[in-house]
């Protein structure tokens, strides 16, 4: 398949894949909004509403890249870049697609397995950026890091929210010290998959939703401030999540991810 057809094929797909995100987010599914159905299971981890406008930067840079991609589908670099990720972001979309669609009817258990396989082929994607990957080049790993980072934290609100749903009871831990441990075993995760991909920008989104979840945990909407041992964990991990990005940066020699190919750089996105 030529490289200007998979692109192509990204677009459809992502135009139709934010289709039924807008759909999901306004109701038009089930009756219901994706924040209608997760406010039925609220968790400790759960950032604050405004936390969610990151979506629309994250989907600034995807945009940006498929038309990038359309346009530039016979240089070299994105040809190749065509030929790794078109599959996998073809499967994420179809994914992305029934984990809006099961949330949206409430089939949070359901939901759980289509965003932990959602996961899975976005850290897979970002992996193949890395091969293809050449100095001066941001856009993409840049949208998928943002991407993928988000999705990471979208996951832990997911099974929290479907532990939630069947009353788990944490093994007799009470709410808060469990909601440290899955933030603090978060970064952990985070920082295995920074050591698998070299992507500087994963732990951004993730130290944006560790503020979110802060907010929410002060808001007078949210837990007005009753878990003092959870906002200090929640800054405490931002902070550390912000290190862990600055130190891959550097390591990257100040790249969003590294130039394995060794060449001296093409510039431009």
């Amino acid at each position: 398949m030529k490289g200007k057809t998979k692109a192509w094929i990204n677009a459809i797909l992502l135009v139709f894949t934010l289709i039924i995100n807008g759909m999901g987010a306004f109701g038009l599914i089930n009756g219901l909004s994706q924040k209608e159905v997760s406010d039925m299971y609220p968790t400790l981890i759960t950032p604050s509403p405004s936390t969610f406008s990151i979506w629309s930067v994250i989907y600034t840079f995807l945009i940006l890249s498929i038309i990038v991609l359309i346009v530039k589908s016979k240089e070299p670099y994105y040809e190749h870049a065509l030929d790794a990720i078109s599959p996998l972001f073809w499967l994420s979309c179809v994914l992305n697609i029934v984990w809006i669609i099961s949330f949206s009817y409430n089939l949070i258990g359901l939901s759980t397995i289509f965003i932990f396989a959602f996961l899975i082929v976005m850290v897979l994607l970002i992996q193949q950026i890395g091969k293809i990957q050449r100095k001066g080049r941001w856009l993409l790993p840049v949208a998928f890091g943002l991407y993928s980072g988000w999705l990471f934290i979208a996951t832990l609100v997911n099974i929290s929210a479907w532990l939630v749903k069947i009353d788990w009871n944490r093994f007799g831990i009470s709410s808060e010290i469990w909601s440290v441990i899955i933030l603090f075993v978060a970064v952990g995760l985070t920082f295995m998959v920074l050591t698998s991909t070299k992507n500087a920008i994963f732990p951004i989104p993730i130290a944006w939703a560790y503020f979110g979840i802060y907010q929410n945990l002060l808001a007078p909407q949210g837990f007005q401030g009753r878990f003092d041992l959870l906002q200090n964990v929640a800054l405490i991990g931002m902070v550390l999540l912000i290190g862990l990005s600055t130190i891959q940066l550097y390591k990257n020699g100040y790249q969003v991810m590294p130039d394995l190919s060794g060449n001296e750089g093409e510039s431009n996105r």
